[in-house]
């Protein structure tokens, strides 16, 4: 297994697995018949992000618990992209909701 270092290829992969999540949040609301609303669905996707970044605080037996992301580049995941420094799904999440929202047509 090798990890490549690239920033770019790693935000732009970032911001379609944020946009993915978000969709789905939303979709599920809008499915269960609890309407769509961005502030519910912003806020969600921070609470997520902030999880899989790694800045909330967890811990395993005691020893800090971090994840971190890394995007398969081939189909047998042999090839990894890193950012080099983690993710950071929570800072950037509230702008793609933003887009989602915006980007449907007015009902």
């Amino acid at each position: 297994m090798n990890i490549k270092i690239d920033s770019k290829e790693f935000d732009k992969r970032q911001t379609r697995l944020i946009e993915e999540i978000a969709h789905d949040i939303k979709s599920r609301l809008e499915e269960m018949g609890l309407g769509t609303d961005q502030e519910l669905v912003e806020s969600l996707m921070f609470d997520i992000g902030a999880i899989l970044d790694g800045s909330r605080v967890m811990d395993l037996d005691g020893k800090q618990l971090r994840p971190f992301l890394m995007f398969a580049d081939d189909i047998k995941g042999e090839q990894l992209i890193s950012s080099g420094d983690g993710s950071w799904i929570h800072e950037v999440s509230g702008d793609i909701v933003t887009k989602i929202f915006g980007d449907e047509p007015s009902a």
